[in-house]
């Protein structure tokens, strides 16, 4: 029996499911986020290391085909070629049986067809995508932290550890904003918070320790600081940018708002919704692994592969 593998590959953790030729689920797990940034020795590393763990966990299934959805790059990225190489050679795969693209683009066919909606993603980053009838892509966002990732649960804990650090700075006292940070963070004095966001090894490190920081802002906003409840918010408004300028390119169709980090608290959507009053804005619930391991199905039969 044909079985098909897909991934979500993102910046809080890799879920991966297998099917068979019918798109039925046979198998599924989570492993250690990824990053598709394999231009640096050290993602590059820990990608071949993941590609072992995924062997390992994936044991006892005789894979057909994959279909990897990668956080930090796009399908037609020199570093989604090797990543479709590590995979293959980890795997047992022909690498012209395995497709690496970004995590949005399989969390788009998760929610519509091509053509049929604009994707609004706010997970570690964020970014908008719409996959059109004829196969072309347009994607706006989606350029990482050091040039914009709004709205994003990285965007939202740094916005948090800011306002955190102005008020402490300004002499006011920290509110339930700065009691939830310092309590995710595990102390409260600037050595700690320091070697939170700084201490990893890599960028990818400190981006996913403050991207875990929006659950304490968004604990801190259903406790009633208003200045969390500002930057959620805020961070819908941010979202609805990026879905207006999918509107303004590729017409109004209905936008799907997907990963976690737009779940957070209902200020995101009410944000989003508020900025975009015109556009039809869903909020589906969307298996990107499986949606990924039945894109594999697809893609083998489609290349006319046995």
């Amino acid at each position: 029996m044909s079985r098909f593998l897909g991934l979500d590959g993102g910046g809080s953790a890799t879920r991966w499911a297998i099917c068979d030729a019918a798109g039925a689920e046979l198998a599924r797990g989570e492993l250690q986020p990824v990053t598709g940034h394999l231009f640096r020795p050290d993602a590059l590393a820990a990608f071949s290391a993941f590609a072992a763990a995924l062997r390992t966990a994936t044991a006892g299934h005789r894979l057909a085909a994959v279909v990897a959805g990668i956080t930090g790059l796009t399908g037609d990225a020199p570093e989604a070629a090797r990543a479709a190489a590590i995979l293959a050679d980890a795997l047992g795969v022909p690498v012209g049986r395995v497709r690496v693209e970004d995590d949005l683009w399989i969390g788009y066919h998760a929610v519509f067809r091509p053509g049929e909606g604009h994707a609004v993603y706010a997970g570690t980053g964020s970014v908008g995508l719409h996959l059109r009838a004829d196969g072309g892509i347009l994607r706006v966002g989606g350029r990482g932290m050091l040039i914009d990732d709004a709205g994003s649960a990285f965007w939202i804990g740094r916005e948090g550890l800011n306002l955190l650090y102005r008020r402490i700075d300004a002499g006011e006292p920290p509110g339930g904003l700065g009691a939830a940070l310092f309590a995710a963070i595990g102390g409260a004095d600037w050595n700690a918070v320091r070697a939170h966001v700084y201490g990893g090894t890599g960028p990818a490190d400190g981006r996913a320790a403050v991207a875990m920081l929006a659950r304490a802002v968004a604990r801190a906003a259903g406790g009633g600081d208003a200045g969390a409840l500002d930057i959620l918010h805020r961070a819908g408004v941010e979202l609805a940018r990026l879905a207006l300028a999918l509107t303004a390119r590729a017409g109004v169709l209905p936008v799907a708002v997907l990963g976690r980090a737009a779940t957070l608290h209902p200020a995101i959507l009410t944000g989003l919704r508020a900025a975009a009053p015109g556009l039809e804005i869903r909020q589906p619930a969307a298996d990107a692994a499986l949606a990924a391991a039945r894109l594999a199905g697809g893609h083998l039969a489609a290349s006319g592969s046995p």
